[in-house]
């Protein structure tokens, strides 16, 4: 390998972390994020998403509990027969909504648009 190319590589590497530092900045931020959990389409809590915690609302069935921890949500505890919301574990994704259809609760991840990807399928 002679020098022109070391040179050669290290520009281009210098390049490659010069153009993903703006990259980080634009899309990397996420701290404007809530759970916004709704029971029968009307909204009963909203908190940050790194805000930890328990929080409890009352669901067609009985409580559910829902676990907020380190930029994570998921359905701790519930009464419904199959207990897919508990299964379904922790979600990070906003595309990805927890349902409880039993206690017709919604948990879903809402705010900074940045770096998610908005799709429709017709």
């Amino acid at each position: 390998m002679k020098r022109a190319d070391k040179v050669c590589i290290l520009i281009i590497m210098a390049a490659c972390v010069l153009f993903y530092v703006p990259l980080w900045f634009a899309y990397g931020g996420t701290q404007g994020e809530e759970v916004v959990v709704q029971v029968r389409n009307e909204e009963v809590l909203r908190v940050s998403l790194w805000e930890n915690g328990s929080y409890t609302v009352q669901g067609k069935l009985g409580e559910v509990v829902v676990e907020v921890n380190d930029g994570a949500v998921r359905v701790e505890k519930e009464n419904s027969p199959y207990h897919y919301c508990s299964i379904q574990g922790y979600v990070k994704d906003p595309s990805t909504p927890i349902i409880c259809l039993p206690n017709e609760v919604v948990v879903s991840i809402e705010g900074s648009e940045k770096g998610t990807v908005d799709t429709q399928i017709q």
